[in-house]
């Protein structure tokens, strides 16, 4: 047996527990590297925010699978008078300087000079910055995988549209984007001819990646998979409630603020008074202000971190999507349609999805009217939300199990 491709993963933060998108991800490529013979496994990643690296719980079981772990505090959040300083002392896009790091440099470069990589691989391109400034230090370089979790230029002219749509309140948040926009789209166009392989998550955004211009070697499409035995219909337990609806996320991330926002302003009234006993339950670590407000409307439960989001879904009548913005392919659908729910999403929420409207899923446009009628006409019939449901576990089934899925790394590790 020939000697084992040797991998370097850098991730953003700890990939276990895979709790939230990236984590997942990240978490099916550890997983499967790291219990495969063809590969040896190295990881440096930073801790998740506000943990000590010397305590995460992640550590055991990350060894299981990495013959080097390194982990590195994450750096405090940058403040938005520096974001906005930056501005004019920069060309560079925001992102690239969301981790800046000295410590997660130093160790990057000590594991480089302690060790020859057949390959290095980023998960993110916040993490791009870290591989291409150090490699110049480099006498051999390995082979460079991008792993575009988002097609991020693409992710940013979304909010910009969006917010210059809502007012004169949100043009000045529009222009920043608009500029992040400009200025990820060079970098991303950049970070295509620098890397060796890169790797998008759903065909819309290799088609969004490719329109910068030409990759080293054409863009791959490996999706977002899930584990269908850990998102599975309810067995019993948990029975659903009526007239209960679902969303999912990380409550700080924009497109997120945005989705339930709306939904819960523009929408929920209408859900309401033809359901007055109706309940909305926005489960989600870190909520922000704007979302810690929603609470104060009747029926809307905010609740914060919990310790597994599935209890939640699987009580809910139906899970709902109104997503504005954002890209790649959306963790929280995947996970609601394996669980065996009724799914009401915005064309956007089920972006990269390529489902059938009407059989896997409900989409309705971002028109509150519509939204709100799809969601009442659900609720009121049951056995359609069963068969919604039925059909879109066997869609996850065919198409996003990640036994399936994450094999599909040899073609770009290996080859």
């Amino acid at each position: 047996m020939s000697d084992p491709t040797r991998v370097l993963l850098l991730t953003p933060q700890t990939p276990y527990p895979p709790d939230q998108g990236a984590p997942i991800r990240n978490f099916a490529f550890v997983r499967y590297l790291g219990s495969n013979l063809r590969y040896e496994l190295s990881l440096l990643t930073f801790a998740r925010p506000g943990e000590d690296p010397e305590k995460s719980p992640a550590r055991a079981v990350l060894k299981e699978y990495c013959r080097n772990l390194t982990l590195v505090p994450h750096p405090p959040a940058r403040s938005k008078p520096a974001r906005i300083a930056a501005l004019a002392t920069s060309r560079q896009p925001d992102l690239t300087r969301r981790l800046a790091s000295p410590l997660f440099e130093a160790a990057l470069l000590s594991l480089l000079r302690a060790e020859k990589f057949d390959v290095i691989q980023c998960e993110g391109l916040e993490m791009a910055p870290f591989l291409l400034d150090q490699l110049i230090k480099l006498p051999q370089k390995p082979r460079l995988v991008l792993d575009e979790h988002n097609a991020e230029y693409l992710m940013q002219r979304r909010i910009f549209e969006n917010d210059w749509q809502a007012g004169w309140k949100r043009r000045p948040a529009a222009l920043y984007s608009l500029l992040q926009a400009r200025r990820l789209a060079r970098y991303e166009t950049a970070s295509l001819a620098a890397f060796d392989r890169v790797i998008a998550v759903s065909e819309a955004d290799r088609q969004a990646l490719a329109k910068l211009g030409p990759a080293r070697n054409p863009l791959i499409v490996i999706p977002n998979a899930i584990d269908l035995v850990e998102f599975s219909p309810s067995d019993g337990e948990g029975l659903e409630q009526p007239d209960t609806l679902v969303f999912t996320g990380t409550m700080d991330f924009r497109p997120n603020i945005d989705a339930v926002s709306w939904f819960a302003r523009e929408v929920w009234p209408l859900v309401r008074a033809a359901r007055p006993q109706a309940r909305f339950l926005i489960v989600g670590r870190r909520p922000a202000p704007e979302v810690e407000v929603l609470k104060e409307l009747p029926g809307i439960i905010v609740t914060g971190e919990v310790p597994d989001a599935r209890p939640y879904i699987r009580q809910s009548s139906l899970y709902v999507v109104p997503m504005r913005m954002g890209g790649g392919v959306r963790y929280k659908v995947l996970e609601a349609l394996a669980m065996g729910k009724a799914v009401v999403s915005t064309t956007m929420g089920a972006d990269g999805i390529n489902l059938e409207a009407g059989r896997e899923a409900v989409i309705a446009p971002e028109n509150s009217q519509e939204f709100s009628q799809a969601i009442l006409t659900l609720l009121a019939d049951p056995a359609r939300r069963a068969a919604l449901g039925k059909q879109g576990r066997t869609f996850v089934e065919s198409h996003f199990d990640w036994r399936n899925i994450v094999p599909q790394i040899d073609s770009v590790l290996l080859k």
